[in-house]
């Protein structure tokens, strides 16, 4: 057992404070490094602490659907609570995307948010009181809807182990988004050392929790894995949660299975890599569809299998009674979820990998070869993330073509964030990422406006790499705020837009009776430079390479706007399996 060390066995607070300057140790201790939102209501009251704080950086947006979801790819990429805070009521209206896609993608994130009660005439539908009573919302209420947990405080020391238990609920088991509502009584509060309940050190509740599996487990899954003779691994979410990206590749080439991902899954193995066949499912590879099918035992690491994950849940992709499935998941009420598995390994996926590496017998090399060989064959035949249209000179420029020219333009140090819409369906089949991580998508919740904020925090969290935003026209202009706080606070990313002035997906779903789905043209790169930002429009598709790698140089926050075509349609790269359930 660990020794506690000495100096976190006494209580935290060492003298009267504030309930907020409370809340910022607090923060400090769990080592937030940033909180992303708008001061407001009674939550302007924690800036005040943060004026002191060595530690911990308010980074301000210009609205709270920035702030939200910068908090939440913070947490996806660091493993800690991404924190954010706005007014109770701007919370609520403005703010859940980033909750929507946490709670769906398992992302640790903490919502500190207020009733804005004005207490006493609360009950009286005072002026944005959110308690709940007469003629009121409730923010606890909406909060409960949309996170794996929330909490309504009403005194100093209640507030402040509440946010050390939400923390502690964020990073535990599967992770997700966590919400503490402040009523004024505990805002305007005051903690002693000798309060009761006391406050002890934050890290002092967070239990590491990560496991794997019993050794007769893990032998029982590798018998099975060294008899198949055409197993296959999908990866998930999880890999990227769990940071599993090198047992994941170790493991399949130990046994010669292609590893195709879920649509939240792709990159966590590079798609570059032999055993690498893309992402399955609707929006998948060809070559990794005709894998699975083929399948004789399956291992899904980390993944929920969502019915777009497996065409809609086709057993001609997936099924239980011809195909052996072993499942990894951190959470035991997700394995057995969609299917019945045969073996459910319950725990962390990086651990359990190790343990499956270090358990199981490699296959001898002239089995490992002939299967490499195969692999290498079907994505040779199902033309592997290549198409005509990637060739095409084009003027609008065909969205594949402009796939093709952002692969060559960037390195194996550029991470890519995606928004949502037809842009992220080509990006998604197409683009072939060039390492493990390198792509952090909206494919839980998968809202519009994702791809700028997401593309902040990830310079945020990873200052040295090259970070490129790509977005539609649509999702561009709902979030383009994001680059003047890109211009504030010196974080420099590159923005790629596919802009078609149409919603491409609602449109090319209309069968040409079009309606509320094409917008007038609009110069996003003079929009850009009347941010302080560089802007580039490009209509000429042999301009692309030199523009984006000229951009990527300069250190400076970029606008690339690409008059793309409408006449492209994402069923053209929908699977054959799951066209027919569309339709």
């Amino acid at each position: 057992m660990t020794e506690i060390p000495k100096t976190l066995k006494s209580g935290s607070i060492t003298k009267e404070c504030s309930t907020m300057d409370g809340l910022c140790q607090i923060l400090e201790e769990i080592d937030a490094e940033y909180v992303f939102g708008i001061p407001g209501g009674y939550m302007g009251k924690l800036y005040d602490a943060l004026y002191e704080s060595p530690k911990v950086k308010p980074i301000l947006v210009r609205h709270e659907q920035i702030a939200s979801i910068m908090a939440e790819v913070f947490g996806r990429l660091t493993g800690k609570p991404g924190v954010f805070t706005a007014q109770g009521a701007w919370t609520l209206s403005n703010g859940l995307m980033g909750p929507l896609e946490a709670v769906q993608g398992s992302s640790p994130m903490l919502i500190l948010t207020d009733m804005t009660d004005n207490f006493p005439y609360s009950h009286h539908g005072s002026y944005q009181a959110g308690t709940g009573e007469y003629g009121g919302y409730d923010v606890k209420k909406v909060l409960d809807a949309v996170t794996k947990y929330a909490t309504a405080v009403y005194g100093p020391e209640q507030a402040l182990q509440s946010v050390q238990l939400a923390v502690k609920h964020a990073v535990s088991g599967n992770p997700g988004p966590v919400g503490v509502v402040f009523h004024s009584s505990a805002i305007n509060g005051k903690i002693k050392p000798d309060s009761s309940p006391i406050i002890y050190h934050s890290r002092r509740y967070l239990v590491n929790d990560k496991k794997g599996e019993t050794h007769d487990k893990i032998k029982q899954a590798c018998q099975v894995l060294s008899g198949a003779k055409r197993p296959f691994i999908i990866a998930g979410n999880g890999v990227h949660g769990s940071k599993a990206y090198a047992e994941l590749q170790t493991f399949a080439e130990m046994i010669g299975a292609p590893v195709g991902t879920t649509a939240q899954g792709k990159s966590a193995i590079a798609e570059t890599h032999p055993n690498a066949v893309g992402v399955l499912g609707n929006w998948g590879q060809d070559a990794a569809n005709e894998l699975l099918s083929e399948a004789d035992v399956i291992l899904a690491v980390g993944s929920r299998l969502a019915p777009t994950d497996t065409c809609n849940e086709t057993t001609k992709l997936i099924d239980p009674s011809r195909q052996t499935m072993i499942q990894i998941d951190i959470e035991a009420k997700h394995a057995s979820w969609v299917y019945p598995v045969d073996i459910p390994l319950i725990g962390d996926a990086k651990i359990i990998l190790n343990q499956l590496i270090d358990t199981i017998t490699p296959l001898d090399a002239g089995e490992l070869q002939a299967r490499t060989e195969k692999i290498k064959a079907c994505k040779l035949a199902n033309r592997y993330m290549v198409c005509d249209e990637m060739e095409s000179d084009a003027i609008p420029i065909l969205p594949q073509r402009l796939v093709k020219e952002l692969q060559e333009a960037v390195d194996e140090d550029t991470v890519i964030t995606l928004d949502a819409g037809e842009n992220r369906v080509f990006m998604t089949h197409f683009f072939k990422s060039k390492a493990a991580g390198s792509i952090i998508p909206p494919a839980s919740a998968g809202g519009m406006g994702y791809a700028m904020p997401a593309a902040l925090a990830v310079k945020l969290v990873k200052p040295q790499s090259k970070v490129v935003a790509v977005t539609g026209d649509g999702g561009f202009a709902m979030t383009m705020n994001a680059l003047i706080t890109s211009v504030q606070y010196t974080i420099p990313f590159v923005t790629i837009i596919f802009n078609n002035s149409a919603l491409g997906w609602v449109k090319n779903a209309q069968h040409g009776r079009i309606i509320a789905s094409e917008y007038d043209n609009c110069n996003f790169a003079d929009m850009a430079k009347a941010m302080g930002c560089d802007g580039i429009r490009v209509e000429n598709p042999d301009e692309l390479v030199g523009v984006i790698k000229r951009a990527l140089a300069s250190g400076r926050t970029t606008v690339i706007d690409v008059a793309t075509t409408d006449r492209e349609s994402y069923k053209k790269v929908m699977s054959a399996m799951a066209v027919s359930l569309e339709d």
